[in-house]
Parts: structure tokens; C-alpha cells; sequence
């Protein structure tokens, strides 16, 4: 049989995905074999944005307690590591890296002021694989490494420790049961399917975009033969949710300086920043009822940046108007 008759792979993406926001793509893997799998393991290799997370909520149903516990040990143990990395990177940046950072996460604040969601702390890209643990080696570097340098107060090396020793136990366990040697891979009966879920910070967008995610998953069947096979997807992510009210700000503020350089005199003032307020802020108001939202249907809807910067400049060539109108009625 083939490798790629073995197993059989659905790639499941969320419907609606829009940058900035976190979203997740789930694989469906079933055993098609006619024989059980063993050390089944499903790597990202391409994703559309930040992985937040790596099988937080695997689908427990076809494991066996032992590898269940092995899953959720090995991952609270990378979840320690990355902390304890990401206090140890703080407090050795240089200025330049403490404002770059500061920048970064200034945009993802302003970010999810539109999204209504609190953005989590990934780890840097070049750093993702090396605090991954797939064999027992790692687990002793990375506390060697990384926990070690926590200071004495904290919690976190206790609970390190508290887990590798679990994790010992739980693998001397199953190397008496299965006869296997440490790793992160799962068994799979004949016909079962299990679902391995990841999540996403999608990147910030001004405009729509259609971008890749793909996935390697590797397995043994009795002949103990490393078999791969990759699945590969495209999701359309739509323009954050700040771009349109970004663009409407914006393009009120052209507007408004447009209208008043092509009316104003020699003696008058260029801009009143009242006004200006008052025309960036129904900008704003204008966008955010004309953006498009996914719960609703509207009969007009603003998608980008571009679209926010249209909408944006009739309202600062108008806004005059509309404000002394609105005026009168209150």
C-alpha cells in the first residue's frame, strides 16, 4: 500500500477569518491502513500568521490514558519554557530592541481596541522550534537552559521539575507497555480518526489577502519506516478590523485640509482643530457603521483601508455642514 493510502487527511479552516483575530484550522487524520499507526505526529510547516497554540484541545478519544498524560505533561512543560524565555528576553534587550518591541506591541494594542480582544504574547519566530520538546535530551536542555536562570522565588522550576519527573514515570510506563522510546507521536487504531487542532493570530492587513496553510503528518505502521504525508490548504483572511476606521481618520483629515486649503484666505486660519476633531471623529463614526461585519448584511459595506479613506474624505469635505446640521438639532 502506498504511504499516501494509509492515511487519509481533511484539513478544516474557520469560515471567517480577518486579521489581527485569532482563528484555528483543525486536521482530520484516519487510519485507512488496515493496520495500526504508531507515532503519529502533525507539524505545521506553513501557517498564515502566528501559531498560538499547539493541541491544547486534542481529540483524547482514540488515546490511551498513558499517552494522554504524556500529551498534556510534554506540553505543560513547553508552556513553562516559553514563559520562562520570554521573562529572560525582556529583561536582556537593548534600547533598540525594547522600542522595536514597544512599537509591535503599541500596533497590536491599537489592534485589538477594534478586534475586542486582549492580544497574547507569541514566542519570536527563530525561537519557535528550539524550545519544542521531541525528545527526553530536550527536556534536560531546556531546563538547563532556560528554566534555570528563573529566580529562586519562582514557582515555575518546581513545577518544571514536578512534571519531568511525572513524564519519567509516565514513559518508563509505556515503554513497558508499547516498548517505546520517548516521543510526542500517538497510536491510531484501524479506522479511527483523531482531530489535531491549532490556533492563529492572523497578521494585521489593510486588505484582503489569500495566503497558505500547510501540514506534515509523520507515522509508523509494523515496518517501524518513517511515512509522511502533507496537506496543504488556502484561506482567504479579510482586512483587520482597524483598517476601514483607520482609513475613515485618515481620510477625514485629508478631506478636511483639502476643503479648507481650496476655500481658506491670507487672513483666516488654515485649520480649526476643532473642526478637524470634530470631521476625524465622524470619520471614525461613518466607517464603523459602513464596515463590514460578518453577523450582518448590509446594503453598502466598506471592506479596507482604501475603501475607510473614501468614505473618510467625503465626510472631512463635509463635515462642516453635517456638523453645524447635527448642531441645530441638539
Amino acid at each position: 500500500m502506498k504511504d499516501s493510502e494509509s492515511i487519509a487527511i481533511n484539513l478544516v479552516s474557520q469560515e471567517y477569518i480577518a486579521g489581527s483575530q485569532e482563528y484555528s484550522v483543525s486536521l482530520n487524520v484516519t487510519n485507512i491502513s488496515g493496520q495500526p499507526i504508531s507515532d503519529l505526529q502533525v507539524f505545521n510547516t506553513l501557517s498564515a500568521g502566528r501559531e498560538l497554540s499547539i493541541n491544547d484541545d486534542l481529540d483524547a478519544t482514540n488515546l490511551t490514558e498513558l499517552e494522554d498524560k504524556k500529551r498534556r505533561l510534554i506540553r505543560e512543560l513547553e508552556r513553562g519554557v516559553e514563559s520562562a524565555y520570554a521573562r529572560k528576553r525582556r529583561k536582556k534587550l537593548t534600547f533598540t530592541e525594547a522600542i522595536a518591541l514597544a512599537i509591535v506591541e503599541l500596533v497590536d494594542g491599537y489592534a485589538s481596541i477594534f478586534s475586542k480582544k486582549k492580544t497574547q504574547p507569541t514566542t519570536p519566530y527563530w525561537a519557535e522550534e528550539a524550545l519544542k520538546i521531541d525528545e527526553w535530551e530536550d527536556v534536560e536542555r531546556l531546563e538547563k537552559e532556560v528554566i534555570s536562570f528563573e529566580p529562586e522565588e519562582s514557582f515555575l522550576p518546581k513545577a518544571f521539575s514536578i512534571n519531568k519527573d511525572k513524564l519519567k514515570r509516565v514513559m518508563d510506563r509505556l515503554e513497558k507497555v508499547q516498548g517505546k522510546q520517548f516521543s510526542k507521536g500517538i497510536s491510531l487504531p484501524v479506522g479511527s480518526t483523531i482531530t489535531f487542532p491549532f490556533s492563529y493570530r492572523a497578521p494585521h492587513l489593510l486588505k484582503s489577502k489569500k495566503m497558505d496553510v500547510s501540514f506534515k503528518a509523520t507515522y509508523k505502521l509494523n515496518d517501524d519506516v518513517v511515512h509522511t504525508r502533507t496537506a496543504t490548504s488556502r484561506v482567504s483572511i479579510f482586512p483587520s478590523a482597524f483598517a476601514v476606521p483607520t482609513g475613515g481618520m485618515i481620510g477625514a483629515t485629508v478631506g478636511y485640509i483639502i476643503k479648507n486649503t481650496l476655500i481658506s484666505t491670507s487672513d483666516g486660519a488654515l485649520i480649526n482643530w476643532g473642526v478637524l476633531g470634530g470631521s476625524i471623529a465622524l470619520g471614525l463614526v461613518i466607517s464603523l457603521l459602513a464596515s463590514r461585519k460578518p453577523e450582518a448584511t448590509k446594503a453598502i459595506t466598506v471592506e479596507d483601508l482604501t475603501g475607510g479613506l473614501i468614505i473618510g474624505v467625503l465626510a472631512g469635505l463635509y463635515s462642516e455642514s453635517i456638523l453645524t446640521k447635527l448642531q441645530a438639532l441638539l
